[in-house]
């Protein structure tokens, strides 16, 4: 019979995990430069403070980020423990079906690599028939978490007792993944339900074998899969409360939500910036801030400008405006105008126009040489338009140009 106690479920922290080693102070860097960004985003959950810690969480990419469902939101989370991100409260946490996994979102972008999300099955535990006794392909996973270490006052493993807050450091480990299995049990009100992995503290594994501990909820499995770290687990649940036993393959089990599961459902819940409508959300815009023409930073430049000409809502800054310039071409002056906007926006359209009477613009892009200019790529995920009027300067006493923007319902 499986057991399964949540031991993260206390409204608390999540700090570190516990080594077999029992040596807090082990593991409390990246292993190596492959797992460096996979260490750098998982964050420690809590107030601005620092305090009130509930579990941890995992950096996916942008503002966004996974944590189990039956941790406490905080107002904010820190990676370092030393800068905090606040944490957008108006963005409802967004659930999956009936397993105990969440996504959240941050008010600024905290500036980590992308985490890709494992797909792959070569975290089940793979039996090749032969002679003797069959041979069991085991994927190994790094486990990084903000939970508890030992008891400062044990000296002796394989049991851990769990310590207290003295004890709480980012610390990573590893684990072989056991199995995958459906499981179900209920927290509070809810009965969660979904695919996990499992791993076992096993005490044959070496001092860097790992077991997760009180405030290790949301903490993050990670698999190697072609020399890139993907997250594959998020840490749910563990099989025994207040300590950790390592014993060799029968310790205590940890369980984990297998990703490959739901990393669809995943990316599609991810606001894509690409469209005006989920660009308001990454940029934390709600009710009357979210009107196209609200101006939240008072730079003079509105929501819908600020989306056309890749700014941001909340800091000013009019450098994102369109530049008039005089170019020469073929012995004769002409008036171009310049603008430059992230590649691939949806939902809006660009509509050049001139006149040489500023009451009285035309209706459509009479006048304009190139109304729909091939963008010229500026290999940082921006690109430039050029628009030219068709006359040269000399043909006018006077000449203006602007830039229509409209949303495309």
């Amino acid at each position: 019979m499986w057991r399964f106690l949540l031991c993260f479920c206390i409204p608390i922290a999540t700090q570190a995990v516990i080594l077999y080693s029992g040596d807090n102070s082990a593991n409390t860097t990246a292993p190596d430069l492959q797992r460096e960004d996979a260490f750098s985003s998982v964050a420690r959950v809590c107030n601005e403070d620092g305090s009130d810690t509930s579990g941890s969480a995992a950096h996916l990419r942008g503002k966004y980020m996974l944590t189990a469902r039956h941790v406490t939101l905080r107002s904010h989370v820190t990676f370092n423990g030393a800068t905090y991100y606040a944490r957008d409260s108006e963005f409802a946490a967004i659930t999956f079906g009936t397993a105990d996994i969440k996504l959240f979102k941050l008010i600024e972008d905290p500036g980590l690599a992308r985490m890709p999300l494992y797909t792959g099955n070569a975290d089940i535990p793979i039996t090749q028939a032969g002679g003797g006794r069959p041979k069991i392909s085991y994927a190994i996973g790094t486990l990084v978490g903000w939970g508890r270490g030992r008891d400062i006052n044990d000296t002796e493993g394989p049991i851990w007792n769990w310590g207290n807050s003295a004890t709480e450091n980012k610390r990573w480990g590893t684990n072989r993944i056991e199995s995958s299995t459906a499981i179900n049990y209920t927290l509070g009100t809810f009965d969660y339900s979904y695919t996990a992995l499992t791993a076992i503290a096993d005490s044959s594994s070496g001092n860097n074998e790992a077991a997760a501990a009180l405030y290790d909820s949301g903490s993050a499995l990670f698999m190697d899969d072609g020399g890139i770290y993907k997250l594959a687990g998020i840490t749910t649940s563990v099989e025994t409360n207040g300590s950790s036993t390592f014993s060799d393959g029968s310790g205590d089990s940890i369980f984990f939500v297998r990703l490959t599961e739901y990393a669809q459902e995943i990316e599609a819940v991810i606001p894509d910036i690409t469209s005006l409508a989920d660009w308001k959300v990454d940029h934390s815009l709600y009710g009357a801030d979210a009107e196209n023409n609200a101006d939240t930073d008072f730079d003079g430049i509105s929501q819908l400008l600020e989306f056309a000409f890749g700014g941001n809502p909340n800091a000013s800054d009019t450098s994102i405006l369109p530049i008039h310039e005089l170019v020469e071409d073929s012995s004769s002056t002409y008036l171009e105008l310049r603008a430059t906007r992230p590649i691939s926006l949806q939902d809006i359209s660009y509509n050049p126009k001139t006149t040489t009477d500023l009451s009285s613009w035309p209706g459509d892009s009479t006048g304009i040489a190139n109304a729909s200019p091939i963008p010229q790529n500026n290999g940082d995920g921006t690109e430039t338009l050029l628009y030219r009027r068709s006359q040269a300067i000399s043909a006018a006493d006077q000449a203006f140009m602007r830039i229509d923007i409209t949303e495309s319902l």
